[in-house]
């Protein structure tokens, strides 16, 4: 299994309050793919991982549905969210009117 990883800094976009690094992983697995894609911001975790490898977002395809994990409480195990991303595909768009 191989892994992939890329370093960004996600800059504060409204004051000065701070920019946060984030560190985006994926693990090569089934042919040469991607599963899924973990983000990772520097100083956020979840329930299980020790500090500083926590993986509180994940983005994935689940039974051919693209979605977005969140673990947005770090003392709940469980994903508080799992946010269906079909309602966003551009074959979803309704017509606009003129």
């Amino acid at each position: 299994m191989k892994m992939k990883k890329m370093k960004v800094i996600l800059n504060e976009v409204l004051d000065d309050h701070g920019d946060i690094p984030v560190r985006v992983e994926t693990e090569i697995e089934v042919e040469e793919m991607p599963t899924s894609l973990e983000i990772k911001p520097k100083g956020y975790g979840d329930f299980a991982s020790a500090d500083g490898s926590g993986v509180p977002i994940i983005l994935e395809v689940c039974g051919g549905i693209l979605r977005l994990v969140v673990w947005a409480d770090i003392n709940d195990d469980n994903p508080t969210h799992i946010i269906n991303l079909e309602g966003a595909r551009e074959t979803a768009r309704k017509g606009t009117s003129e």
